[in-house]
């Protein structure tokens, strides 16, 4: 969505500039939420400055960040040791945990809660799942399908703190052996706590998405992830599952099957 470069400047001071092309300023919200989460003892980077520029008609925004050394969590799947895997995937749950932790300023962030499922965009993944995959799998998705909308229904709206909006283990540096940096909070805003959880179980790639029981193991530690999803994990994955499904990009025959096998274990708890 942006362009990002690192920059090396004189007094061996190195930063992260990002620059986004939208409509309205950006990053300002990202840059508060950030500050908000740093506070709770979340690590993230210092954002140095923001800054919005018109360049020939079209609106620029600049925020630099201080950077932040590090390898992203995924890249080091395969590389560490499965016991220091575990060990910073615990951790990672504790800070995912702080960030919860904070509710976020009045107005702040993309708001994220489940939506509704649209009949005619499900029968249109039915079909395309249909044919990537089988009828069968197609069935699964009309069966989440039909649990989201009881959920969204009948069920009152979960409250709400801070979500990341990306946590995931490609936005999560590690460096000697820690867990240094939360990066990529362009979509941090108010949401359940499941909202995160869901995307980690999701999303954050083999074999880490199936051990979702060492991030919440690390975010007992802080606070009871029960209590914070208040049940409406499986609504979001499932929400989650539907949204990759639909792009327009497609989604590989693995992401397919990834997201059909959510949606059968959430439909079947």
């Amino acid at each position: 969505m942006n362009e990002t470069y690192r920059a090396e400047l004189t007094g061996d001071l190195t930063v992260v500039v990002r620059i986004a092309r939208q409509d309205a300023s950006w990053f300002v919200d990202e840059a508060q939420l950030m500050a908000q989460a740093r506070e709770a003892g979340v690590p993230t980077a210092e954002v140095l400055g923001l800054e919005h520029l018109d360049h020939e008609g079209e609106l620029l925004s600049f925020s630099v960040q201080r950077f932040l050394p590090g390898r992203s969590l995924d890249e080091l799947v395969g590389v560490l040791p499965a016991t220091e895997l575990e060990r910073l995937v615990l951790d990672a749950g504790e800070i995912l945990a702080r960030v919860h932790s904070v509710t976020p300023y009045a107005g702040r962030g993309i708001r994220h809660e489940l939506r509704l499922p649209d009949e005619d965009a499900v029968a249109k993944i039915s079909r395309i799942v249909a044919e990537t995959l089988d009828p069968a799998a197609a069935a699964v998705v009309e069966r989440g399908a039909d649990f989201l909308r009881r959920e969204v229904t009948t069920r009152p709206a979960p409250p709400l703190s801070l979500a990341q909006g990306d946590f995931l283990p490609k936005n999560l540096l590690v460096h000697d052996g820690t867990v240094v940096g939360v990066i990529d909070w362009e979509f941090a805003g108010p949401a359940s706590p499941a909202f995160d959880l869901a995307r980690w179980e999701v999303s954050a790639g083999a074999p880490l998405h199936d051990r979702s029981d060492l991030l919440r193991r690390g975010y007992a530690r802080v606070a009871d992830p029960e209590s914070a999803a208040a049940g409406f994990t499986p609504a979001f994955a499932i929400d989650w599952t539907l949204e990759m499904l639909a792009w327009k990009n497609p989604a590989s025959p693995a992401q397919f099957a990834r997201c059909v096998d959510v949606i059968a274990r959430c439909t079947n708890s």
